[in-house]
């Protein structure tokens, strides 16, 4: 963005909270639970995975419209400031995935040789991993992109 924000940059540590809370939480709720769901499908990872790759091509334009690139589309700082905040919300979300998917591999994995279910649930548990992990990468990239590379320059220290 191009002025000064409220909002600080996500850093990886804003992340562990999310996904260890998210992890502990599904892992125990599994241990209890896991027997009554039904066998996850292959199709679950597909919008966290989709909803990555959006992420990825926005973080390509709003950076290349913040930094005035000569081929880039100018984009209204409203919708910078929009991009940036659904990077860090994917983010943050995204480590929460990973989280969710961490517990359930975990909680699976002294039933992977003896149960198929099992076996079907941790395919689809690491693909959810995958992708979230993806979203997670994607939304920083976007959070970051939103940034003026000279803004730092401009600033006075304080």
């Amino acid at each position: 963005m191009t002025g000064g924000s409220g909002m600080r940059r996500t850093r990886w540590q804003d992340l562990a909270v999310p996904l260890i809370v998210v992890a502990v939480t599904v892992f125990a709720l599994l241990r209890f639970s896991y027997s009554d769901l039904p066998p996850l499908q292959y199709v679950v990872p597909v919008p966290i995975a989709a909803l990555a790759a959006v992420e990825f091509v926005a973080a390509r334009r709003v950076r290349a419209a913040v930094r005035h690139d000569p081929d880039a589309k100018p984009m209204a700082a409203i919708a910078i400031a929009r991009c940036v905040a659904l990077g860090k919300a994917s983010s943050l979300v995204g480590a929460g995935v990973v989280g969710a998917a961490l517990g359930l591999l975990v909680r699976l994995a002294p039933d992977l040789r003896s149960v198929r279910v099992a076996q079907n649930d941790a395919r689809v548990g690491v693909l959810v991993l995958v992708a979230a992990a993806l979203l997670v990468v994607a939304g920083l990239l976007l959070e970051r992109a939103g940034i003026d590379p000279g803004r730092d320059r401009r600033t006075p220290a304080s």
